[in-house]
Formats: C-alpha cells, sequence, structure tokens
C-alpha cells in the first residue's frame, strides 16, 4: 500500500433533526375553500448520506 495510502469518510445530512417543513406550493390560497391558507403537503424527511474512499 505505501505511505500514500490513506482513507477518506464524510456524512452529509439534510434535515438532521427531521423538522417539519410545508411546501410552499401546497398551501390554498382559494379564498372561499375551507382550508383556506393551510398547507396540505410537506417536503422530504430526514436525509443522511455516508461515504467512505481508500486512495493508495
Amino acid at each position: 500500500m505505501g505511505e500514500n495510502a490513506r482513507i477518506e469518510i464524510r456524512a452529509d445530512a439534510f434535515n438532521f433533526f427531521n423538522n417539519l417543513n410545508f411546501s410552499p406550493s401546497s398551501v390554498s390560497n382559494n379564498i372561499t375553500a375551507t382550508n383556506f391558507g393551510q398547507a396540505q403537503s410537506a417536503l422530504g424527511g430526514r436525509i443522511v448520506n455516508l461515504q467512505a474512499r481508500f486512495s493508495f
């Protein structure tokens, strides 16, 4: 392997605490609707990506 061998470990986390994020396009903007101003859906949940690279 030699002296130049190394390992790199990486972790990416999005929405790590899993907070609810409403989709801006899902808010009802029809003033006559009974659900006016309410969000109907949310964006994706927690995403964690783990990577490892071994270079020699």
